[in-house]
């Protein structure tokens, strides 16, 4: 959820590759802004489950950190944990803001936001599957430099292994599914030896069976 409303990019923008069990999308962050989140998630407080909150920037906003400061500010007291996703391939430059001098202040910022806020609920910072071992090595060092609860590994994939599926897996867009899960549980046991046992990870990307969930558990 950004800020403001934002109807994301043109249609088409989902393309299912059936032959690999995956689909491209290129959704760009569609939604309808913080004040309709706000109210539903305001409607169903007090209920049981976890509430997860995945807060974004508006593409066209000229104060991105600010965009995930209010983020956390309003909906730290309905969160059950809350995602800082830069990670996302279908927001022009997002990003960018992985690298580690926009991400220190980035995380600075978000942490300060959530020190004010009504509540304090754990704060995730979602990663892309398409960082090199020097760009994996800064963002655990800013995670751990600035308390960061965990990491969410991983996104989708801008890069695009062999697949079959013909003309469709030319879309531009991030790549999820089972093609994900190599690249996705490598870059994860990369960050748990990064990070070591203490922080948190959610591991994301490919699992579709009782066979892969538990390489993600292994994989850290």
């Amino acid at each position: 959820v950004t800020p403001l409303p934002q109807a994301g990019n043109p249609k088409p923008r989902i393309f299912r590759l059936t032959a690999d069990e995956a689909v491209i999308n290129r959704l760009g962050f569609n939604n309808e802004g913080h004040a309709p989140a706000e109210r539903r998630l305001a409607a169903r407080k007090g209920r049981s489950g976890i509430v997860g909150v995945n807060i974004g920037a508006n593409k066209d906003s000229a104060d991105r950190i600010g965009d995930y400061e209010r983020g956390v500010t309003r909906f730290a007291p309905y969160a059950s944990y809350l995602t800082v996703n830069i990670s996302s391939p279908n927001t022009p430059g997002l990003r960018n803001m992985q690298a580690r001098e926009q991400l220190g202040e980035l995380l600075s910022r978000v942490m300060a936001a959530r020190a004010s806020a009504a509540a304090q609920p754990p704060i995730f910072l979602k990663i892309a599957p398409d960082l090199v071992e020097a760009e994996l090595e800064d963002i655990a060092a800013e995670v751990i430099e600035k308390r960061i609860d965990g990491i969410i590994v991983s996104n989708t994939t801008i890069s695009r292994p062999p697949l079959r599926s013909g003309d469709v897996a030319r879309e531009t867009g991030g790549l999820s599914g089972k093609p994900l899960f190599e690249r996705s549980t490598t870059v994860l046991a990369k960050m748990r030896k990064l990070l070591g046992p203490g922080i948190a990870i959610i591991g994301v990307g490919g699992g579709d069976s009782a066979v892969t969930t538990p390489e993600k558990i292994r994989a850290g």
